[in-house]
């Protein structure tokens, strides 16, 4: 079973695309590489939580030559040992694409659907939950709560454009709070996060989803300057959501709390991984993999 090393997959360099199903052009990374730094112990999470992909360019062809394409959306959770690396799976999704897998488009998209589910499963040593879907699928909306809870609108704009922005790799020493006697809540969405891939220093576009109750009340433009101090930090997508969890998680000490990123797509794959204290905080739509997610504006 094959870790990321980035000399041997084919980063930044010239590639013939994959012309039969090949498995062994999937990676995996430890979670635990990054975790490390942060206190976060495999064994003793501080959350519960699930990783999704979408992945929009899946085709394959019938045993005729007929091509079928559809949209793949997998989830597995992140008590998982492993992520796949992205370029991995591209590249592996790629290989399908001129290879015979049935009979009939049912016989096929079902073959594709379980051949995928297994492979990952093996290579991620978790249960990885597959489904594939076509135009005719329903799209229901996530994060319904968050609709109209922009937290670049409960700031006064002219309080943003007095801050003088200096921080831009993380930098948690930002946020700011007061300790209170009171429970205050929190419920807000934003277009501000930006960070970068850890392998190829491509910029990430997210929109982020924060629920949280805690004793502390918080100063909100300090959360706006946090974030910011993320646009130059190299890290995988479940990574950042990971490392902004628990620092809202060390220092706003909250009886509840819940980080979710849904990621613009990149190389025709999106990632959106969730974190919460509690599973009833976790969005059902976007973590079932029967359920096709309605995209942000950016999406």
């Amino acid at each position: 079973m094959k870790l990321f090393n980035i000399h041997d997959t084919a980063l930044g360099k010239p590639v013939n695309t994959p012309e039969k199903y090949d498995m062994s052009l999937l990676f995996r990374i430890p979670r635990s590489e990054n975790r490390v730094h942060y206190g976060i112990v495999d064994a003793h999470l501080p959350f519960v939580g699930f990783d999704v992909w979408n992945c929009y360019e899946v085709s394959f062809l019938t045993d005729n030559g007929l091509p079928v394409s559809r949209v793949m959306k997998l989830v597995y959770a992140a008590d998982s040992p492993f992520l796949v690396e992205s370029k991995s799976l591209k590249l592996y999704l790629n290989s399908f694409n001129m290879d015979c897998f049935g009979s009939t488009v049912t016989k096929a998209e079902e073959s594709v659907g379980v051949t995928i589910s297994h492979d990952l499963s093996y290579l991620l040593e978790t249960q990885v939950s597959v489904s594939l879907f076509d135009s005719t699928c329903e799209i229901r909306q996530p994060f319904t709560s968050f609709l109209n809870e922009e937290l670049g609108r409960m700031i006064p704009i002219t309080k943003q454009e007095s801050i003088l922005f200096t921080h831009f790799t993380e930098s948690p020493e930002l946020l700011s709070s007061k300790m209170t006697d009171t429970v205050h809540s929190y419920l807000f969405r934003t277009d501000m996060l930006r960070s970068n891939c850890r392998v190829t220093n491509q910029p990430d576009w997210g929109d982020l989803f924060v629920q949280m109750t805690t004793k502390h009340e918080i100063e909100l433009s300090s959360v706006i300057e946090y974030l910011v101090s993320f646009r130059k930090e190299n890290h995988f997508h479940e990574e950042v959501v990971e490392m902004i969890y628990k620092r809202f998680y060390d220092i706003f000490t909250p009886s509840t709390l819940m980080v979710a990123a849904m990621y613009t797509r990149r190389g025709g794959i999106d990632i959106n991984p969730m974190r919460a204290s509690h599973p009833d905080l976790l969005d059902k739509t976007l973590m079932s993999s029967k359920l096709m997610a309605a995209k942000t504006l950016r999406q």
